[in-house]
This record gives structure tokens, C-alpha cells and sequence, in this order.
């Protein structure tokens, strides 16, 4: 072979190696279009108004207490197809999941259920807890309680296994209309109703007064303000136990810098904790912790709590269901504020706007007759309604999720009736946060989100493994507990129609220098 053989043969070769280039590029640029076009991004729902109730709801906002009367007995009973009460009393058995400050309120709503319908006898477990197993254990052997209290997310993945009743088989549509809609929405998954709400919470910032001067509105204030505080009062400045979380207060930080749990590709829900927010959110946290020495990272919430009432820390991130705790402790020094903005993307970090409720099991799930079922409607309808409700926030200071308690509780703060006289301004602080916050995801894949984060989180700041490896490591461990568990497909989607064109043009790219070749030897 001469050398002008050769050189045509390598140009060629070139023109070849360029055109196959140039093809790859458009087919990488083709699926970038593609995967923007097809991955949606969902917006966090923000409420834009300091009330809970201007979050979008398909349903009426408009009370209709005249029609739904559940706080008079004969109107309950009605409302779930009964005439008179029966000949034979009625058991139903409860699990119970308040706080203790929520239980005084609980114990007097509940005496006065019984002496309205003597008829049903409520046999209540206290102490049980909201997210865990416990309940689904019970159900799978048919031992669960018939009437269960548990958060919102948790609530939707026992619905969507088959655990605990579809209400909107029971109740009128017009139920809604009881409930404050960001409650509501909260306990409906499909369209389907599977709780009752009796309040909405989330976290806030809660500070003392006597170390904090004022709330700080970013993160660089807050860590001024923790620097301070160390270098004046010798305490620590923030009390945040990152590496116990599972997730759920870290939540409103991952999503200050941007970030979300999940995303939708090709109309699948994914996880998408591997992010640069996961990162920085992580990052952000260690630097306070071992770099700036201005975090303790307590060994849990319950830690954080003592640390604060022991005037040990000035500023802790809790929810108001220890606000009595935290009342008793400081008294007019105890504050609370919105989580901040995060200084570095301009976002606030927002909390989950949740929401316990009342659930009641499938009848495979508990053994409950009939009768039982009924007397467990008119339980549930009794203690979310409005003198329940509002007797929640009087005592346990609770935010309503009764629509007609909820502007109750409204009024009395606008009117400053709360005592002592500064809670008005610490629930003004509360409420306020209501306005900064992401909707709390109640589908069957957040069941599975909890133990990912824990388990990389906690590594990652026990300094095992890096922010980036944390990131990699618990969205891997989400999306192999979702396809274990039947959520999330493995099988990738067939090209769509409009990359074909571009696919096809690489073909005769590759094969021609192939069949060339053959031909000169």
C-alpha cells in the first residue's frame, strides 16, 4: 500500500470518526431537549397569604354547619345512615398518639363523646406513636386497632395498601367543606378521603429571648447571631441533631437550597436527593457543627428540648406540639419565627405543611362489624369538630384544621385574648410560618424516603463519608427500596419517536467504514 493510499484511507477514516461525532452531539443534545421537556420539576406549594386556608382546594370553602352539624349527636348519627341508637352497645378500640399537653385535651373531649352516645364505649391505647410499623404489623394480622390518629404521609401509604377505609365511600363530598383545605388536602390521595384532620403542624424557630435579641430573618444572621452567642453567654447557639434526622426537618433546608424529594421522569416518580442541594444543604450543617463549633449535634429532638429549657442553647427548630414544654420553661422569653432564608440561593427554607388526623382500619384489618364502623365515623367526625378542635388549640395551643375553629383561633390572637399575654406574639410567630412551606408529600413512595436519608445523613456527619457520597448513597438506597417494593420500574422507556430520526442517522455512519473494510480485504 503506497503512502497517497494510506492517507485516504486514514482521511477517511477522519471523515468517519468526525461524522460519528457530529451525530453523537445532536442525539446528546436531542436527549437533554428531551429529558427537560419530559422531567417535571414540581413546585413546592407555597401559601402566599398568612392563612392556611388560601391554599388551592377543589372543594368550597364555605362552611355549611347548618347541614353538617358534627357537633350535635343526632345530626352524627344521621350523617352515617343511623335512625336511633342501637338496642346493644358498641366497642371500638383507639390508639392514641397525642403529647401530653394534647391528651388533657383529648381526656375532656373524649369524656364528653360518651356522655353525648353512652351507647359506644371507647377503649383507648395511649402512647402509641405516628410513622411506624406498628399499625401495619397489626393490620397484616387483623389485630389493628379500628381507630387509629397518625400523620398525613404515613395515613396515604396504609391507604394505598389497602390498611385503612376510603371515607369518601361514607361521608357526603361536602365534608371537606368542615376543613381547613390545606388539612383536608393533606388526607386525600386519588381523590379519595382516608382521614380527618384534627390540626396542621410543622416546624418553626423557636429562640430565647434572652440570649437571641431578635429572630434572625437568613442564615448568615443566624450564624452572627450563634457566633454571638457562644462568644457572650459560653452556650451553644443552635442545638440541631442533623445526624438523628430522618429527614423530616431537614426537609425545609434541602428545599432552602433548591432541592425537592421528588422529581417525574417519562410521567414515573423518582427520587432526587442527588443533588448539588443535598450537598450544600449537608455541607452547610457540618460547616456550623465542626467548623464554626456554633451547632451541637444532639443526639436527638428530645436533647435539643432540654437543652433548651435548661438555657443551654439559644435557638432550636421543633414544632408547637412541645410549645407548652417550652412556655413553662421561659415564659415571655421564649420566641418564635419562620425558618430563615438561606443567604446563598435567596430561598426560604420551608418546612412540611403537614397534618394528623384520625384513620379508620378496613374491617380485614381490625375485625370491626358494621355497627363498629359506624360508631368509629361518628368518633372521628366528633373529635375534629369545631369544640374539639378548637379546644386543641386552647389547651395544647394545636393549630385548628376545623375550619370554623381555625377562624376562632384566628380571632382570638387578632384580638390578642391568648394568655399569658405574650403567647399572642410566640402564636403570631407560629402562624407566620405557615406561609413559607412545602406540601407534605402522603404518597406510598415517601414511606421509603425516611430510612435512605437517616442512613447516609447519619454518616455523613459521624465524617465517614462525603456530602456527595451521602447524596449518591441514600437516593440509591430510595430507588432500590421503591423497585423492591413494586413503586418504581426498572425497565427503561422505549427512545421517544423524535430521537428516531437522529438514531438513524448514525447507523449508516457506523456501518459504511465496517463494510468497507470487509470489501478491501
Amino acid at each position: 500500500m503506497n503512502v497517497l493510499s494510506k492517507n485516504r484511507k486514514l482521511k477517511g477514516v477522519s471523515g468517519t470518526i468526525i461524522a460519528i461525532i457530529v451525530v453523537i452531539i445532536i442525539i446528546v443534545a436531542a436527549v437533554g431537549v428531551y429529558l427537560v421537556m419530559t422531567s417535571h420539576h414540581p413546585t413546592p406549594t407555597v401559601s402566599t397569604t398568612n392563612s392556611l386556608i388560601s391554599t388551592t382546594s377543589s372543594t368550597s370553602t364555605t362552611t355549611t354547619t347548618s347541614i353538617l352539624n358534627t357537633s350535635n349527636p343526632q345530626s352524627l348519627m344521621q350523617l352515617v345512615g343511623l335512625t336511633s341508637a342501637p338496642s346493644t352497645p358498641v366497642t371500638i378500640t383507639v390508639w392514641d398518639t397525642y403529647s401530653s399537653s394534647e391528651n388533657q385535651s383529648f381526656i375532656q373531649t373524649l369524656a364528653q363523646f360518651e356522655q353525648e352516645f353512652p351507647w359506644i364505649h371507647v377503649k383507648v391505647t395511649p402512647g402509641a406513636q405516628v410513622g411506624t410499623s406498628q399499625f401495619e404489623t397489626a393490620a397484616k394480622a387483623g389485630q389493628a386497632p379500628i381507630v387509629y390518629r397518625d400523620s398525613s404521609d404515613s395515613g396515604g401509604a396504609l391507604f394505598a395498601a389497602g390498611l385503612v377505609l376510603n371515607l369518601s365511600q361514607y361521608l357526603p363530598p361536602s365534608i371537606t367543606s368542615l376543613y381547613v383545605p390545606t388539612a383536608i388536602n393533606d388526607w386525600t390521595l386519588n381523590g379519595s378521603i382516608y382521614g380527618l384532620p384534627d390540626d396542621v403542624n410543622y416546624i418553626v424557630m423557636f429562640y430565647n429571648k434572652h440570649f437571641v435579641p431578635y429572630a434572625p430573618n437568613t442564615t448568615d444572621q443566624l450564624i452572627q447571631i450563634a457566633e454571638q452567642v457562644n462568644k457572650t453567654y459560653h452556650v451553644w447557639g443552635i442545638a440541631y441533631g442533623a445526624s438523628d434526622e430522618y429527614g423530616y426537618r431537614f426537609a425545609a433546608w434541602f428545599a432552602g437550597y433548591g432541592g425537592q424529594i421528588f422529581t417525574t421522569q417519562n410521567g414515573q416518580i423518582v427520587p432526587d436527593l442527588n443533588s448539588s442541594a443535598m450537598v450544600n444543604a449537608l455541607n452547610f450543617w457540618y460547616n456550623l457543627t465542626y467548623n464554626l463549633h456554633i451547632n451541637y449535634l444532639a443526639p436527638s429532638s428530645g436533647v435539643e428540648g432540654q437543652l433548651f429549657i435548661a438555657n443551654q442553647t439559644a435557638i432550636i427548630f421543633d414544632g408547637p406540639w412541645d410549645l407548652n414544654e417550652y412556655l413553662q420553661a421561659l415564659g415571655p422569653n421564649l420566641g418564635a419565627a419562620p425558618l430563615p432564608v438561606v443567604s446563598q440561593t435567596g430561598l426560604r427554607a420551608e418546612p412540611f405543611i403537614g397534618s394528623t388526623g384520625w384513620l379508620i382500619a378496613t374491617p380485614q384489618a381490625s375485625g370491626a362489624s358494621p355497627m363498629q364502623i359506624k360508631a368509629a365515623l361518628i368518633f372521628i367526625l366528633y373529635v375534629t369538630n369545631y369544640q374539639s378542635d378548637l379546644r386543641l388549640w386552647d389547651v395544647a395551643h394545636d393549630i385548628p384544621a376545623n375550619m370554623q375553629a381555625y377562624n376562632a383561633a384566628l380571632t382570638e390572637l387578632k384580638e390578642g385574648k391568648l394568655q399569658p399575654a405574650y403567647l399572642n406574639q410566640i402564636m403570631e410567630g407560629i402562624l407566620e410560618q405557615a406561609q413559607y412551606g412545602q406540601k407534605f408529600p402522603n404518597i406510598p413512595q415517601m414511606a421509603y424516603y425516611w430510612d435512605s436519608f437517616h442512613e447516609y445523613a447519619s454518616e455523613f456527619f459521624a465524617q465517614k463519608i462525603s456530602a456527595n457520597q451521602a447524596a449518591q448513597g441514600m437516593e440509591q438506597a430510595f430507588v432500590q427500596s421503591l423497585i423492591q417494593n413494586g413503586l418504581m420500574s426498572t425497565i427503561l422507556p422505549p427512545p421517544p419517536i423524535f430521537l428516531i430520526p437522529y438514531i438513524m442517522l448514525l447507523v449508516p455512519v457506523l456501518v459504511a467504514p465496517i463494510v468497507k473494510i470487509k470489501g478491501k480485504w
